[in-house]
């Protein structure tokens, strides 16, 4: 409950493909998205069901990350999602930006087969870091037993670790994962001179109220 209030406090009302994008599969916009330094990814239909090249984003300003599926069997059906039915689905999703990271905000959404929460990692040189799941939305997939549609959240923080590029992995619970969509945010973490550029701008705020106040 803590973190889906969490995440619940990071929501913005955005207008346009972002919102309707988070409304369909149960995701949310983070409160970075579309700011300075950021970038969004949304694969919502995909072309290769397994190995290079992958799959970039079919939305957003992420135009070299890539998702990529990497166990036998999966094929990619009418619907553009990535089912696997005879084997567990393995998922690497590659990032390799300019600057250093603050937050990375990684949202799935599969039915059937559930993905293995626990082998969600963060993967960056030599680190590997695991985050909390929140879980965003539920929904029976069509007949009883044969699973759930579910959409599921997890947040990094990368702000003191000098990071540029990471991957990111996980991979199925089981057989019969159907892959429907995911979306990916990154906030670069704001350069010395940046920072120092607003403190500038805050301090001749503060000058100005107290001058302000004086009169």
């Amino acid at each position: 409950m803590k973190h889906q209030l969490v995440l619940s406090a990071l929501v913005t009302a955005v207008a346009g493909g972002s919102a309707a994008l988070a409304g369909t599969n149960g995701f949310y916009v983070p409160n970075f998205r579309g700011q300075s330094g950021t970038t969004a990814g949304y694969w919502e239909s995909f072309t290769v069901g397994i190995g290079a090249p992958g799959n970039k984003a079919n939305f957003g300003n992420d135009a070299t990350t890539t998702l990529t599926q990497t166990a036998d069997g999966a094929i990619v059906v009418g619907s553009g999602n990535i089912y696997n039915q005879p084997n567990a689905s393995a998922f690497v999703l590659s990032y390799s930006g300019s600057g250093p990271l603050g937050t990375v905000v990684l949202q799935t959404r599969t039915s059937g087969t559930e993905l293995d929460y626990g082998s969600v990692s963060l993967n960056y040189g030599s680190g590997i870091l695991s985050a909390n799941r929140t879980e965003l939305d539920r929904a029976i997939f069509g007949a009883p037993g044969q699973g759930f549609s579910v959409s599921s959240a997890w947040q990094w923080d990368l702000s003191a670790l000098n990071v540029s590029s990471f991957t990111i992995d996980f991979k199925a619970a089981g057989p019969s994962l159907s892959f429907d969509s995911a979306t990916l945010d990154t906030q670069v973490v704001p350069e010395p001179q940046t920072w120092a550029l607003a403190g500038l701008g805050l301090g001749a705020l503060g000058l100005i109220q107290w001058r302000r106040s004086r009169r």
